[in-house]
């Protein structure tokens, strides 16, 4: 059975940036919680307002509950996965300014697949990293991402 056709991208205004980090929110969406809490820490430690899975929520209630300026999405994770992720991030019309960054350790071209998965539904991903990532790295991304919200610049899908 063929999938159902993709819903047309629409135009997104995008909101006033935040330029202070503490402002920035960052949803770290990964089921290795020791990584997480090492970019917590990193990000924390560079200001930002970061939130991981705890406290046995999931990932679609963390997301609604912070309503993250960015995203950092392990693709590879138990269900709901970063695939998942995607489709709810992409239908949810609150998230046009949302800036998105991929994350696997898996070998391959899964952040390849992944980013087409992302922009064949109307996002364009902010980043793809490929783990281990480097914290200085991903510090000096993320400060850039919080002033600029481009992850969703061009248009996303809406409902």
């Amino acid at each position: 059975m063929p999938a159902p056709p993709l819903p047309s991208a629409r135009k997104v205004t995008l909101r006033p940036l935040r330029t202070d980090p503490a402002s920035t929110r960052i949803f770290v969406c990964d089921d290795d919680l020791d990584f997480a809490d090492e970019l917590t820490c990193a990000l924390g430690a560079g200001g930002f307002d970061v939130r991981t899975l705890r406290d046995g929520r999931t990932p679609v209630e963390v997301f609604e509950l912070c309503r993250p300026d960015i995203v950092l999405l392990d693709i590879f994770m138990p269900p709901p996965d970063g695939f998942e992720m995607m489709n709810h991030i992409c239908q949810d019309r609150r998230a046009g300014n949302l800036a998105l960054i991929l994350l696997s350790g898996a070998e391959g071209a899964l952040l390849d697949v992944a980013a087409g998965f992302c922009r064949a539904r109307g996002m364009l991903p902010a980043a793809t990293l490929r783990k281990p990532v480097r914290l200085d790295g991903l510090l000096q991304v993320c400060r850039q991402l919080g002033g600029k919200r481009r992850a969703c610049a061009g248009g996303r899908a809406g409902k």
